[in-house]
């Protein structure tokens, strides 16, 4: 005691000189030390370094780097999070309007079906029509239905039907009128805070809501809107007559692609004029099905379109023959699909057909090409497509919920299939190729992707000069491989007749840590290049995951089954191996710990053995390591029992001890706040009150 104090003593009274050493000395030692346990979980890092006492250095150099260069680094790392951020934000815009339009356009047939809504468009039509040609169509479909073999029946249907059909379009474009505007996306709005205030500078707002079925009605009843709206109540006007007809909607969504464009300035004075006729396609039309051939389908768009051959146009519905490349302009048109130049930015991505039923079918394949991946059995999800994708086939069976599905809407579903699988271009450079979502070559695979066996090639291309002609396969065709590890993650193993023989082997899956760095320099200089290689599996190669089995100590124990690194990697619950329990309590393996070293006192004396458990690993804490992420222990099934009465009892006992600390913490913070107040009160009976 006496020799602290006198230590305590002697560093009050240093001299200047000692004291600045001393200062030194010490600031250098706490550096050491911060560094030190900055990086002590990082073994691979410190495995060379000796862990002597390291000499002290006369001199030593300070690198200041250039701040220009910094200055560049941190412009490129805000740039590329700015282009992520974007990135994100134009999927979630893309995502959230195909579902809202999708719940638009599907409320709007509903309503399309009102009975009231019928009643009132066919008491709007001629009665020259009613009284006439629609009553023989009437008697002429009648008799069709009790023999529909009969080919001058199906002659005089088809020549009503005809009549009717071409007299509606020309009695609708005279009578209704567009007074407002419609549906306008063509761009993303100006990253600006002006363009959020004067929304009118964008979007026009001349159009009166439609919010329920009434006003609806009421739009009919005056037989003026948007073209929208026309489109909608020319849908209802021939299902008013009995016929098939369908609403057709081209979600107007928005590219998550670079670059984005904006949406233009509107020319109020320019809209007054035409209403909407600046937008050169339509976001809604009609399809009705031939009363006298239900295999046909006419399209028909009677506002938009001034030239009379594009208002009405025959497709085959579903094919009675094979789809060829030949004949595919029989069930193909494009002339709905915007073509993108200075005249016309309008998108189109999904189109979508509403029927009399309520049904909603995938229509896309009818009016766009390059959609082939869309049809696949398996939609790729690696890429953002894909999963674009499968959102819009998840909505399109939500909204069929309770519709049964005709054999007619089947057949139809199959030959949409066939042309979506034959409506491809091929591209003719290499990146263009590396881009498209269809079709790919080898020299366009990726690292971990390889042709199935067997697979027939659609075509041979030259897309670079530097290979010679080479074959394009589906991209369905693609197996995806993993390495082991990937598939345990996964939770599956490879079979034993499998393990010599991978679909692929790469060095692309190497583990940047330290450790395996030196090994693969190693293997290099060693002349082994293959150890470095990993093999790649694909799904058919595995099988479930074979559990780890309880192994038997030399005494004559069971024992928990572990790996090389002390610990067990489990990723799904049906990975714990058989007569062990997965314990996921909170802090167990510290509190297991702390009884196995006795570090707390325990009313037990019986041995558990235990190994933690690793659930995955974090890639994002140290760059270039893979920290473990542990959650839990594995105990066997006849020790669970002991384990856990082991943590109760030791977060009891840290409880308790946290407990007392709080209250030593609290006592020794108001010993403070006394012992300022008696110093305050002194100050003020010394030197008067200073406030």
């Amino acid at each position: 005691m006496g020799y602290t104090s006198a230590r305590n003593n002697e560093g009050l009274f240093l001299s200047k000189s000692n004291s600045e050493d001393e200062v030194c000395l010490k600031r250098r030692k706490i550096e050491e030390n911060e560094s030190f346990y900055d990086s002590e979980n990082d073994f691979s890092d410190w495995e060379d370094v000796p862990l002597n006492n390291p000499e002290v250095l006369d001199s030593f150099n300070i690198t200041i780097g250039d701040p220009k260069v910094n200055e560049e680094e941190k412009d490129n790392r805000n740039r590329l999070r700015l282009a992520i951020e974007n990135k994100k934000r134009r999927k979630t815009i893309h995502y959230l309007g195909m579902i809202s339009y999708m719940m638009h356009g599907f409320q709007r047939n509903k309503w399309l079906n009102s009975k009231d809504l019928l009643k009132k468009l066919k008491k709007m039509l001629p009665e020259s029509l009613i009284n006439t040609k629609f009553k023989k169509y009437k008697r002429a479909i009648k008799k069709f239905k009790s023999a529909p073999t009969d080919a001058s029946l199906k002659d005089e249907v088809y020549a009503n039907f005809m009549y009717i059909v071409k007299y509606l379009i020309k009695w609708f474009r005279l009578n209704y009128k567009c007074d407002s505007n419609g549906l306008r996306v063509l761009g993303y709005l100006p990253r600006k805070s002006s363009a959020f205030d004067n929304m009118k500078d964008y979007f026009p707002d001349s159009s009166e809501p439609i919010i329920d079925l009434k006003d609806l009605i009421s739009k009919a009843k005056k037989f003026k809107h948007n073209r929208d709206t026309g489109a909608q109540i020319f849908t209802a006007l021939l299902r008013s007559l009995g016929f098939q007809s369908r609403l057709v909607f081209s979600l107007p969504l928005l590219s998550t692609n670079r670059p984005t464009k904006t949406q233009p300035k509107l020319d109020h004075d320019k809209l007054q004029r035409n209403k909407d006729f600046d937008l050169l396609y339509p976001y809604f039309w009609t399809e009705v099905v031939n009363p006298a051939d239900e295999s046909e389908i006419f399209v028909i768009e009677n506002i938009c379109f001034f030239e009379e051959a594009k208002r009405f146009v025959c497709l085959k519905r579903f094919a009675r023959s094979t789809i060829s490349k030949e004949n595919l302009s029989n069930y193909y048109t494009d002339i709905y699909f915007p073509l993108q130049n200075q005249f016309n930015q309008m998108p189109m991505h999904y189109v979508v057909a509403m029927d009399n039923d309520n049904s909603i079918m995938d229509v896309s394949p009818r009016y766009m090409s390059d959609i082939s991946y869309r049809w696949f059995k398996k939609l790729d999800l690696r890429t953002d497509s894909g999963r674009e994708a499968m959102l819009f086939q998840s909505m399109l069976r939500y909204l069929n919920t309770g519709n049964a599905c005709h054999i007619t809407n089947n057949m139809e579903l199959d030959t949409l299939r066939q042309t979506a699988l034959l409506n491809y271009n091929i591209p003719s450079n290499f990146s263009s190729m590396k881009r498209n979502p269809n079709l790919v070559t080898r020299s366009t695979l990726r690292y971990n992707e390889f042709i199935e066996p067997n697979t027939n090639p659609i075509c041979t291309v030259m897309i670079d000069k530097k290979f010679s002609k080479e074959p394009v396969f589906f991209k369905n065709s693609i197996l995806v491989g993993k390495s082991e590890q990937q598939w345990k993650f996964l939770g599956r193993s490879i079979r034993d007749d499998q393990i010599d023989c991978p679909i692929k082997t790469t060095r692309a899956l190497q583990r940047h840590t330290l450790l395996n760095k030196r090994i693969c320099n190693i293997n290099i200089l060693n002349d082994t290049p293959e150890l470095n290689d990993t093999k790649l599996y694909t799904f058919s190669q595995t099988c479930p995951y074979i559990k780890l089995s309880v192994t038997m100590s030399p005494s004559g124990f069971l024992q928990v089954p572990r790996n090389e690194y002390g610990n067990i990697e489990i990723y799904k619950p049906f990975m714990v191996p058989d007569k062990c329990v997965w314990l996921t309590l909170s802090d167990i393996e510290n509190i297991l710990l702390d009884y196995k070293f006795g570090k707390l006192t325990f009313p037990f004396t019986d041995k558990v053995d235990y190994v933690s458990v690793v659930t995955g690993f974090n890639f994002a804490s140290k760059i270039g390591q893979a920290i473990p992420v542990k959650q839990g222990v594995l105990v066997l099934e006849s020790q669970a029992v002991l384990a856990k009465k082991i943590w109760l009892y030791g977060k009891i006992k840290r409880y308790e001890i946290k407990y007392r600390e709080n209250k030593l913490r609290a006592l020794s913070n108001w010993k403070e706040v006394l012992k300022r107040l008696r110093i305050k009160s002194m100050v003020e009976e010394t030197y008067g009150d200073m406030e």
